[in-house]
């Protein structure tokens, strides 16, 4: 049996950048029975991770073993498709895709609430729409009660931190970034996305 640790740990590792690593834990995963949130959430993995061949092969799959299942069609799906095409640098794509799945950032959606405006933050920032990054990265702070994924609720504040400075709003950033340092002060120094934070909160200081 597939230990519980597994995607969870492929996934956070894609959102800490740590490519390789999340692709192992992936690879464990292949082949594996899983119910439809384990697929789910190995599809989001493996988008992340740049697998998007693997990761639209397995949203394929989950959306059309369950047609009718609203969740699937309008809030995971998009998603993955969303993940994938901001990993191929085409924001304006993944956007699109998630325009129908905001009336659900608040639903009871199993495992990953508020990650589908995770990923749409990500998408405004590529575009530099900062403004429009800042709501959704805002959406995961000022709902602490939604069990977010304990990897995005702090990254959220980094990625709001980059919003506001490329708003200009430096003192504001400081402060974001300096919120996510502390939440992640006993983070592994290796760690690629918090070796970029602390390098861009050295320049915010200067």
């Amino acid at each position: 049996m597939l230990p519980g640790w597994v995607i969870p740990s492929a996934l956070e590792d894609a959102e800490f950048g740590k490519d390789v690593q999340a692709r192992r834990f992936e690879s464990k995963a292949a082949g594996s029975p899983l119910d439809r949130n384990g697929k789910i959430a190995l599809a989001q993995a493996l988008a992340r991770s740049g697998r998007a061949e693997e990761a639209g092969r397995i949203a394929d799959q989950v959306s059309a073993e369950r047609p009718e299942d609203t969740l699937v069609q309008h809030h995971f799906i998009p998603t993955i498709r969303a993940a994938i095409k901001l990993r191929q640098h085409d924001p304006a794509a993944a956007i699109d895709l998630l325009r129908g799945t905001a009336k659900y950032d608040l639903a009871f959606a199993g495992f990953d609430y508020l990650y589908p405006a995770y990923i749409r933050g990500l998408a405004y920032l590529e575009l530099g729409d900062g403004q429009s990054a800042t709501a959704q990265f805002q959406k995961l702070i000022d709902n602490p009660g939604f069990r977010v994924r304990d990897v995005t609720r702090p990254l959220a504040w980094l990625q709001l931190g980059r919003a506001q400075k490329m708003m200009g709003d430096e003192a504001a950033a400081r402060k974001s970034y300096e919120t996510f340092l502390d939440l992640w002060k006993n983070a592994d120094p290796d760690i690629p996305i918090y070796q970029q934070a602390k390098a861009e909160y050295a320049k915010l200081r200067n």
